[in-house]
């Protein structure tokens, strides 16, 4: 079986873009209070960088995929995020099946945005403000202008300061959760499959086929006999 494919083509691509902004965490001090202007920051300068390390005509796809490899490990409590998206089943799910999912679910978002950051093409984007949501996290807004005179597109970025600083769990695209999104898929991949060892198949086969669809029979198996 496949994962379900996402309607929101241009949101991923979009995302794929507000991924670019995903940065070292900012350093606090463990007593002073969020500050959503850091979050904001956080956000701002780096996108600078890494728009301009993607409109290096020499640089290759590889090159990309490891540089936005290090962008989530960095800027992004993957951690977080993948359980957030695995919702309910995080709780059902085994020692061995959290291991697997934790790296599954990283090769799947470098897979999934890798292949949208491929197809940029001049895209930029302008950081609008922030605000606390919580006592842990920030929404910092912004706006995604694509280069063909197409009217810019909402981006959010949910961010949550631990005493490491601040890292970004989520991303919401005109209203529209990609963590969410994304647990949806997932959920539905599980019922299908049989279980959670169905969604670690389908993630496997999906980052490894190359061409971005899961083999609906796949061989791999994730439950260790």
């Amino acid at each position: 079986m496949t994962l379900t494919a996402m309607p929101r083509r241009r949101a991923l691509a979009l995302a794929g873009l507000a991924l670019l902004s995903w940065s070292p965490a900012i350093g606090a001090a463990a007593d002073a209070g969020p500050d959503p202007d850091e979050a904001a920051i956080f956000v701002r300068e780096f996108a600078d960088r890494a728009i301009a390390m993607l409109a290096d005509p020499g640089a290759s796809q590889a090159k990309r995929a490891d540089a936005l490899r290090d962008l989530l490990r960095t800027g992004f409590d993957l951690d977080v995020t993948g359980r957030l998206v695995l919702g309910r089943y995080w709780r059902q799910a085994s020692a061995r099946q959290r291991e697997a999912y934790r790296q599954l679910f990283e090769d799947y978002v470098v897979a999934i945005y890798g292949r949208r950051l491929g197809e940029y093409s001049g895209e930029t984007l302008e950081v609008r403000g922030a605000r606390l949501e919580g006592e842990r996290d920030a929404i910092v807004r912004s706006r995604a202008q694509t280069s063909d005179g197409r009217p810019p597109v909402g981006v959010d970025w949910r961010l949550r300061r631990s005493e490491s600083g601040w890292r970004i769990i989520d991303v919401i695209v005109e209203g529209v959760s990609l963590a969410i999104t994304h647990r949806s898929e997932f959920a539905a991949v599980i019922g299908r499959e049989g279980g959670i060892d169905g969604l670690l198949r389908a993630l496997r086969n999906k980052t490894t086929a190359g061409n971005g669809q899961v083999a609906r029979k796949p061989e791999a198996t994730e439950s260790g006999t």
